[in-house]
């Protein structure tokens, strides 16, 4: 069972963490797909640090004695999961800026090219 000073605090933060995302994704700091993956982490948190018993029962069918170290484990997980995500995210985008130099620098070429056969006309 968690300690109801550790339950409160627990609750405390993820309230205040879910506020700050949904802030983030109104003024458009966050972008939708990743604020909603955050969210998730922070409501699955949420409803477990709300609930200990269901915590308790968590903890029991996975072998861990501590319901916190559980919840800190689920955390854990979820935010691993997060993180895996948006490293796929960045790849794609790194590959797209790749894709975008070298047309970039392949139009600048062309335009160069072209000045210079204006040029020696």
């Amino acid at each position: 069972m968690l300690a109801f000073r550790t339950q409160v605090m627990m609750i405390a933060i993820m309230i205040a963490a879910i506020i700050c995302i949904i802030n983030m994704l109104r003024k458009k700091k966050l972008d939708f797909k990743f604020g909603l993956g955050w969210l998730f982490v922070a409501v699955c948190i949420l409803v477990l640090a709300a609930f200990p018993v269901l915590l308790d029962k968590i903890a029991y069918l996975a072998g861990i004695a501590s319901p916190v170290n559980m919840l800190f484990f689920l955390g854990f997980a979820l935010t691993v999961v997060l993180i895996f995500a948006l490293s796929i995210a960045v790849s794609r985008l790194s590959d797209r800026v790749k894709k975008l130099s070298q047309e970039i620098a392949i139009i600048r070429r062309d335009m160069y090219d072209r000045v210079t056969e204006l040029e020696m006309k």
